[in-house]
């Protein structure tokens, strides 16, 4: 190769390194999605055929590889020390491996599972700013030759890169975790004041997730959807217990005193710090009972005055009251829970939000309704697929038809055997 060629190569992996620095400093917090985009460029950068990244888990002191490529979902896992990879995590050295099957310390059993044949190997250790070695960066067969000096000095830049967004992830990891802690400790603490409605926040919250997807929500949104659903009665710890247990029916009065618990979660959660993206939070867990008409409470917010979030949320914990069992009455007929969010469309509810409600299959739909109620909760696999096939608009308009033909039976018959357990 001339000097012109080599000055064009350099130039062009220059190039492709402040494309990587910049690329791994955006704000990519899902450790997953930011692997993938680390070893392709790396793979790229150093002209190699197959990238891992290994990430240390201090706890058991193993490496385990979260994303490998032609490994599909298939884990490698292994002890600090051994191995190729597991000697750079002890050494915290850089390993340049020219003929992997002629060093003594290289795992040949991961080439046998696959069928892939390791070559040379560049191994380099990922180090946090304390000096904490996170997890390795491995390339494998470069494609024209062995890895040189050159390739190292590039692996070693790529892998301190790299530590620092993967340390970025992981701390944003583990305040989502502590977030969600706390989000589920206050959901437990509500859940102790009355043992009949256990759960009812864990059920609203799955069946809006399910409704999320359905209407094709972000990932960003079907978090703070997630996070809006799980707090949404909250308030219902400042309801006297002597109302929010009575065995019987709320007399007016006493109904106008629980319709204070909306108010009391919008009170509760402007007293917590949201970042940002999450200010609206409060706004929307309140307003769970707001009808389109205009007619709901607290604040008679009407159509697309009330938060998207809280129109699909108001649909979920209907559907959940009413097909629950209450301290003044059992399960209501299915038949009759569905009737009357049909019937309730563009009066109490978005179309939209029901529209998509109807469209989670009934396996989804007994494994929500069982959140909480049932322990060990399992659809046997002969009603699985039946109940994945179908959806609650299928059992709505089959319950409707009024005769049922054998298939139809089948699937009523399926899904009956999961309601009002």
């Amino acid at each position: 190769m001339g000097e012109i060629e080599n000055l064009i190569k350099e130039r062009e992996r220059l190039h492709a390194l402040l494309d990587f620095g910049h690329k791994v400093s955006m704000k990519i917090l899902n450790l997953d999605d930011l692997l993938k985009l680390i070893m392709a460029e790396a793979r790229n950068i150093l002209n190699a055929d197959r990238c891992t990244v290994f990430i240390r888990d201090f706890d058991t002191n193993t490496l385990w590889s979260k994303i490998a490529d032609g490994l599909g979902k298939r884990e490698i896992r292994l002890p600090v020390g051994k191995g190729i990879v597991g000697v750079v995590a002890a050494t915290g050295k850089i390993l340049n491996i020219k003929d992997a099957y002629s060093d003594s310390r290289f795992d040949i059993e991961t080439d046998r599972k696959t069928g892939y044949r390791t070559k040379t190997i560049l191994s380099s250790p990922m180090k946090n700013k304390d000096g904490e070695i996170l997890g390795v960066f491995q390339v494998l067969n470069k494609k024209d030759g062995t890895f040189n000096e050159e390739d190292e000095k590039i692996l070693s830049l790529l892998s301190r890169q790299a530590a620092d967004a993967i340390e970025n992830a992981f701390l944003y990891e583990e305040q989502k975790k502590m977030f969600e802690s706390f989000i589920e400790t206050l959901s437990y603490a509500l859940d102790r004041r009355d043992a009949l409605t256990a759960g009812h926040s864990r059920r609203v919250t799955y069946f809006s997730v399910k409704v999320g997807e359905k209407l094709a929500l972000s990932p960003k949104d079907l978090e703070i959807l997630k996070y809006s659903s799980w707090m949404h009665d909250l308030g219902k710890i400042g309801v006297r217990e002597n109302i929010l247990a009575k065995p019987g029916k709320l007399t007016d009065e006493e109904f106008e005193k629980m319709k204070q618990h909306a108010e009391y979660t919008r009170e509760i959660l402007e007293k917590i710090y949201f970042k940002k993206e999450y200010k609206s939070i409060p706004l929307i867990a309140s307003s769970h009972h707001e009808n389109i008409d205009g007619t709901g409470y607290p604040g008679k917010l009407k159509a697309t005055s009330i938060p998207f979030f809280s129109r699909i949320i108001a649909v979920c914990d209907v559907f959940d009251a009413l097909t629950s069992k209450r301290h003044y009455r059992q399960p209501m007929p299915i038949l009759g829970v569905l009737g009357i969010l049909k019937n309730d469309t563009g009066k109490k509810f978005d179309p939209l939000c029901v529209e998509a409600f109807f469209k989670i299959s009934l396996c989804d739909i007994v494994r929500g309704i069982n959140l909480g109620k049932v322990e060990n909760f399992v659809v046997y696999s002969q009603d699985e697929k039946i109940l994945n096939e179908n959806t609650l608009e299928d059992l709505f308009l089959i319950l409707k038809s009024g005769d049922l033909t054998p298939g139809q039976n089948e699937i009523v018959s399926a899904f009956m055997k999961y309601y009002g357990k």
